[in-house]
């Protein structure tokens, strides 16, 4: 309701201008010459400025638009790595944890089966 009342007084504060501003004027374009009145102009010039402006907040919204995009993706690739690296985590923690208990069952001075394999592995490969 607000805008339909300002949008009122905007128009007729335009309508007393026209009326104020009906002076013939002579305007020349490419060498055409046309007569029009004073307020034409005056108008005419307003809603070319707000067109240009509106052109050039489109271009900037666009701009952002397309940065704002960039910047999702990136941080929707970095939260997908995130969730591998944790997985990869909880791998290793496990592993850690069957090697703690691995290394706990066995008497002082004895090595697990896996490093007895491994160096006879270095041993008969180097």
């Amino acid at each position: 309701m607000l805008i339909l009342i300002l949008g009122a007084v905007f128009g007729l504060l335009v309508a007393y201008f026209a009326v104020q501003n009906t002076a013939p004027v002579a305007i020349i374009l490419a060498g055409y010459e046309s007569t029009v009145p004073l307020y034409f102009v005056v108008i005419g010039s307003l809603l070319i400025g707000l067109l240009l402006s509106w052109i050039t907040s489109l271009a900037e919204s666009l701009s952002s638009f397309f940065t704002i995009h960039g910047k999702d993706s990136a941080i929707k690739e970095a939260r997908k790595e995130i969730g591998e690296l944790a997985i990869r985590i909880h791998e290793l923690e496990l592993e850690n944890t069957r090697l703690r208990a691995e290394a706990a069952r066995l008497p002082v001075g004895e090595e697990s089966p896996e490093k007895v394999e491994t160096r006879s592995r270095k041993i008969t490969t180097g």
